[in-house]
This record gives C-alpha cells, structure tokens and sequence, in this order.
C-alpha cells in the first residue's frame, strides 16, 4: 500500500506538467495547484482536485475539462475523472469498472496521456 503522501507526490507530478503545458494570454500564469481541502480519502485510494489558485471573479482563468484524479491506494495508477456529472457517479463508474475512466500515465519523455480508452 502506498501512502497519501505518496499519491500527492504523484498528482503533483501531473499538476506540474499542466502549468507547463497551458499558455495563456498576456503571459498570464495562474499557477494550477492541488486543493489540498477537497481531497477525499476512499477505501481505494485519494480524489484529488486541481485548479489554478486564485480564480478571477469572472471565472476567465478557470481550466475547463479538469476533472477530479482518483490515484490508488495498493498502484498509485491515476484516473481520470469527469466535469459533466457530480463526482459521486464517476467513483461509481470508477467502482463497476475503473477502465470506464481515462487512465493518466507518463511516458518515457515525461508526457502525461491517456493510456486506456481509444
């Protein structure tokens, strides 16, 4: 079993790679962090969620399409969660079948891809 810490050190990894790979107008940088406070703990491992920091008050800034990350516990193997439903639905779907979630991996030169769904 892996620890919490452990699965951070992971999702930190990956939220990492996303402010380097986001380019924004006007060399604007929001810095995308883990919200640490939102981090739920599940017999199966971690849900973290991720965001840039501070959010404009007209939501400008925001990244659309960054779901929930469920890294476990026993592989520290991340997936993918979606935006389009509350999260109790995905870590169902996660539960009857974790392959019915994006999968994240990172390959030999360092790019996070999704590595299950065609």
């Amino acid at each position: 079993m892996f620890t919490k810490e452990q699965a951070k050190t992971k999702m930190q990894e990956y939220v990492d790679f996303q402010n380097n790979l986001f380019i924004w107008n006007d060399g604007y940088n929001p810095e995308i962090i883990i919200y640490e406070n939102l981090t739920q703990e599940k017999d199966f491992g971690w849900i973290f969620y991720w965001q840039v920091k501070e959010i404009k008050d007209d939501y400008s800034n925001v990244i659309a399409g960054n779901g929930p990350i469920i890294v476990e516990n026993k592989t520290l193997d991340m997936y993918k969660m979606g935006t389009a439903q509350d999260p109790e639905e995905y870590i169902k779907m996660y539960l009857e079948d974790k392959n019915l979630l994006a999968k994240l991996d990172k390959d030999k030169d360092g790019v996070w891809d999704i590595v299950n769904l065609d």
